[in-house]
Formats: structure tokens, C-alpha cells, sequence
């Protein structure tokens, strides 16, 4: 798929470096788009972060009435349902999550909003597909799957240490040769972020209820700023290139 239009703050993130490689014609753009940005694209990747800047980016594309393509929007703490509304960009936009771990930029969850359109899910999915991404499908729900569980994984992890059932490494260790996970809890909330942990069970316990109350172990270390690997601090002490 050639003619792609990429939002966003970073050129150097995992997700775009991907997007370049694969898709030679992509134009990436740090700022609100014109109708001449948009002239002659067949989809929109929309990926800064939520807030003001996020609702005019979306806002000035459903502006742009000569231009009537899809768009994929990076949803993290809302739903793509409210961009939807908000943008006035409705049956156009569909949100999409990235797997939250750098070492797998290749998949991708596609969250289909109530007013998204089906044809614009059709096109989304083709495009991605078309370019080697692992692309899901999924709800308009707080967390998607893999951040939804993997999360949930985590804080309940997280609350066993809390109250000294079990060490971190012992619990890592555990979940690695009885579950054959190739990390433990611990391992992938470092590789992750505390912060996005955090985050993601922040939105889901507005969403959904208490059960994803995050645990208190894990809000004091982002507090603290140990958040994983990019810190070099977070449940374990880390080097600079990431290794316990």
C-alpha cells in the first residue's frame, strides 16, 4: 500500500521505522495537516499521544472535506469510539494498539469503534497486513487483549510480592519453568514500563472495576521513577543495554 500520511511526534519509534521500511511512499508529518498533506493519501496513521494536540490533528483531517479516507488512530488511555465523536471524524477513524513490547513492533490490534464503518476496518486491516503486521481484532474496550491481560498478569504478580507471599524472583522463576512463559511478570513489566502498566490499569479500572485496582507496589515505583529497562531501575536493577 503506497500513499500513507504518518502522524506523529518520533520518526525513530519501532512502529514507524517499520512503516518506512515497508512503505516507501509515507510522509511523516509533526504537525496539524493541510488538505495539500492529505491530497492523493489513501490512509491516515495518527499516533501522538492523548490530549489537545491528538483532537486537533483529527479534528483539522474530518476539516479537510475534499479528503474522505480512513484513519487509524493510536488509542492508549480513551476509546477510539470518543476520538470518533470528538474529531467528528465518526465512521472514518478506527483506533489501533501497538503490542507493548518493543521486541515485537509487527503487531497490531485493531479497535473497531461503535460508528466504525466496516468498510474502513476492511481497508485498515488489508493495509497492515499487506505490509507483514500481525493485525487482532477487538472490541472498543479499555486495554485491548495483550495489554489487558498482560497487565492484569502483572498487577496480580505484583500484589503476591506486595504481601510477602512470594518474592519477584521467585514468582518470575515460577511462571517461567511451571508456565513456560519466556519471561515472568516482573521480567515483562520492566521490558513494558511500570508507567504503561500503570496506565493501562488505570483505564481499566475506570472502565471496567475494581478488580484492575493497580497495586500499590507498582504506583510507588513509577512515583519513584524505576520504570524498567529505560531507566535502568524498575523491579530489578538493569544495565544499560537492558540486561538484569
Amino acid at each position: 500500500m503506497s500513499g500513507w500520511l504518518y502522524l506523529g511526534p518520533d520518526q525513530k519509534d519501532p512502529w514507524m521505522k517499520r512503516v518506512i521500511e515497508k512503505t516507501p511512499a509515507v510522509m511523516w508529518l509533526d504537525r496539524i495537516p493541510t488538505s495539500k498533506d492529505l491530497k492523493f493519501k489513501e490512509l491516515v496513521v495518527e499516533v501522538f499521544p492523548e490530549g489537545d494536540l491528538k483532537g486537533e490533528m483529527l479534528k483539522a483531517i474530518s476539516q479537510c472535506t475534499e479528503w474522505k479516507g480512513p484513519v487509524a488512530s493510536l488509542i492508549e488511555r480513551s476509546s477510539a469510539t470518543y476520538w470518533a465523536a470528538q474529531s467528528k471524524l465518526e465512521e472514518r477513524l478506527i483506533g489501533f494498539r501497538l503490542c507493548p513490547s518493543s521486541d515485537a513492533p509487527h503487531s497490531v490490534e485493531l479497535l473497531r469503534g461503535e460508528i466504525t464503518h466496516k468498510e474502513v476496518l476492511r481497508v485498515v486491516q488489508e493495509a497492515l497486513r499487506e505490509l507483514g503486521f500481525l493485525v487482532s481484532i477487538c472490541k472498543d474496550q479499555a486495554g485491548g487483549i495483550l495489554p489487558r491481560v498482560m497487565a492484569a498478569m502483572i498487577n496480580e504478580a505484583a500484589y503476591m510480592a506486595f504481601y510477602g507471599i512470594a518474592t519477584v524472583e521467585e514468582i518470575d522463576r515460577m511462571m517461567r519453568l511451571g508456565a513456560n512463559f519466556p519471561m515472568g511478570p516482573f521480567e515483562w513489566a520492566d521490558r513494558i514500563g511500570l508507567d504503561h502498566v500503570l496506565n493501562t490499569l488505570e483505564t481499566m479500572f475506570r472502565e471496567l472495576g475494581p478488580q484492575y485496582h493497580p497495586c500499590p507496589l507498582i504506583r510507588r515505583k513509577v512515583e519513584a521513577g524505576q520504570v524498567g529497562v529505560k531507566t535502568a531501575r524498575g523491579f530489578y536493577q538493569h544495565s544499560a543495554g537492558g540486561n538484569v
